[in-house]
């Protein structure tokens, strides 16, 4: 697995009335992994992190992005692999 890449698109500097970063489900290369709890990469092609998926709803995806590097969380993404 490239955890370089970038599951869902997400601009982790705005938020929305949640508190939470928020993305769109049709701009992932591969919504079925992005479901509720997973862990994935979000971000763009300068910044990433990774998160978990807190819901989905009308194709607004919520994430909670965790401290830390992606490479320092490569436990999770290996375990939802």
């Amino acid at each position: 697995m490239n955890i370089t890449s970038v599951d869902l698109p997400v601009d982790l500097n705005s938020e929305d009335d949640t508190g939470l970063p928020w993305g769109f489900l049709d701009e992932s290369l591969n919504p079925s992994k992005i479901t509720e709890g997973a862990w994935i990469i979000v971000g763009s092609t300068r910044t990433k992190a990774v998160v978990q998926v807190v819901d989905i709803s009308d194709g607004i995806v919520h994430v909670r992005p965790l401290p830390g590097s992606v490479a320092s969380h490569r436990s999770l993404l290996r375990s939802m692999a």
